[in-house]
């Protein structure tokens, strides 16, 4: 049964970074079919197949050699790993690591990521919580919208600061504060001299490592 499920997780994982790649580029998640990003070339079935394609084409395309990054390697395995932990009382954590999955991958591309993730993820936490908890986060979420909106050069961005708070609804507060040090530790080790940064794949990477130790 572990098998069978790092089998479907690699393929989620393989999909998510299809739809960031399709979100990225701006184009339908239905055409044209998987193809090349560089030559367009579309690509056969077994250059396809998550993790073993990428093994087999040596992290290269079949047909003009360009270097396929190794965030697609990297996202398939992990997703596959993250699958083995599924159990009816995981589905939920699971669930929010798929989503905001996704829009780290996007905001990895082009610093932005599509805000329906927000408003899937964080209604689905009310079920976990009381109704005091419910409407502080609603006001909280309309204050953000609300300041954000009219601030030229916000320090975090409002997506950022949305995961944060859907993350505290799922484990709580103490849980949270761990979860966002080391992000942070690891976002200033990689960032160096930068000044802009996307923060979304810091803390995914944070909630996967926190995830799997357990």
């Amino acid at each position: 049964m572990l098998i069978i499920l790092f089998i479907y997780g690699a393929c989620i994982g393989s999909g998510l970074v299809a739809l960031a790649d399709r979100y990225a580029t701006n184009t339908s998640i239905f055409y044209p079919t998987s193809h090349c990003d560089t030559c367009q070339t579309p690509l056969a079935y077994w250059q396809l197949v998550p993790i073993l394609s990428y093994l087999l084409l040596r992290g290269r395309c079949h047909y003009c050699q360009t270097i396929i990054p190794a965030t697609s390697l990297l996202a398939e395995f992990t997703a596959g790993l993250v699958l083995t932990t599924l159990t009816p009382a995981t589905i939920i954590p699971l669930l929010w690591l798929g989503l905001w999955g996704y829009a780290a991958l996007c905001d990895a591309r082009t610093q932005t990521f599509p805000g329906w993730v927000s408003w899937v993820t964080i209604p689905i936490m009310f079920m976990m919580n009381s109704p005091v908890i419910v409407l502080i986060t609603i006001i909280l979420l309309v204050g953000i919208h609300l300041v954000w909106s009219h601030w030229p050069n916000p320090l975090i961005g409002d997506g950022d600061l949305e995961i944060i708070l859907s993350y505290h609804l799922l484990h709580g507060i103490t849980v949270t504060a761990q979860w966002l040090l080391t992000a942070s530790l690891i976002a200033m080790i990689y960032s160096g001299t930068k000044t802009r940064i996307p923060f979304l794949p810091f803390l995914l990477v944070s909630a996967l490592g926190w995830w799997l130790s357990q």
